[in-house]
């Protein structure tokens, strides 16, 4: 049986182009703060085009400008105030990339709406009608809306979810259910959008310091998780890159776990004194 030919240049370039995102336009929502600045701004190291995103003008404009101070030639990010449970302001987040860029190669969505909540809260309903809004219908409008342009570039789509997504966590029903949906959503849109080109994915994080001060929950991390530590936004943003990248160009519907491995001991959780209070 004849070896496969070895094409070296493939090989080569998984060392100078497997991260290269020169020319590609990215959409990251929620990349005002948190997990999303993190991944907007190694994005645009990465040579991207970005688009920032979120509710709050002035921290739109400063991730702005660590993007711009990042990226390799200075690109600009388009900066795009969006509330993302707003159909118009929905539309209006697409039609002002594709203006301005002409085109959309990476869609990240990265819902955070977490109201810890439980059965006995008497406004359940409401916070379980505002975290599907946001963390499920906002994403599926989007992508509707930017599936065409996709199409177009071969793109990609990452869906930022959670652990609550893959196992039952006590803090917040809403969140839970609503991550879980995502996940869900994920896989179907895999299938669906695949013989078009597109590859879609989601990135599980576990507990992720996005303020200074260590909270219990990272503390617990600490203690149980088998790497015993918790995230950064860059260890999720590092997940989403090579997921957006050629080296991932044959992997969609999955879910990539970025927790140090505490979902192994995820149960810990469940200790009174980390449910809601």
């Amino acid at each position: 049986m004849a070896n496969i030919a070895v094409n070296v240049d493939e090989y080569r370039g998984v060392a100078t182009q497997g991260r290269n995102f020169a020319g590609k336009v990215a959409m990251v929502t929620g990349s005002s703060s948190g997990i999303g600045s993190g991944i907007v701004k190694l994005l645009s190291a990465l040579g991207a085009h970005v688009v920032v995103t979120g509710r709050d003008v002035s921290r739109i404009h400063s991730v702005a400008e660590e993007c711009q101070q990042l990226s390799p030639k200075k690109l600009k990010p388009l900066e795009v105030v969006a509330d993302l449970v707003k159909q118009d302001d929905i539309k209006n987040l697409i039609a002002t990339t594709i203006t301005t860029f002409s085109r959309l190669d990476v869609l990240v969505n990265c819902p955070a709406l977490f109201p810890f909540t439980d059965i006995w809260d008497p406004n359940l309903i409401t916070h379980f009608n505002d975290a599907i809004a946001l963390n499920v219908r906002a994403v599926l409008e989007l992508t509707q809306l930017a599936v065409p342009h996709l199409e177009a570039s071969k793109g990609t789509i990452i869906n930022l979810s959670s652990l609550a997504g893959i196992e039952p966590t006590p803090f917040s029903i809403p969140y839970t259910l609503s991550k879980a949906a995502l996940d869900m959503l994920s896989r179907v849109l895999a299938i669906q959008l695949g013989p078009k080109g597109i590859r879609v994915n989601t990135v599980n994080p576990g507990i992720t310091q996005v303020r200074a001060d260590k909270d219990k929950y990272m503390e617990l991390t600490e203690r149980i998780a088998p790497l015993r530590q918790y995230n950064q936004p860059l260890d999720v943003a590092k997940a989403v890159a090579f997921l957006a990248s050629t080296d991932a160009r044959n992997i969609t519907g999955i879910n990539l776990v970025v927790d140090g491995g505490v979902i192994y001991n995820l149960g810990q959780f469940n200790n009174p004194q980390y449910l809601v209070e």
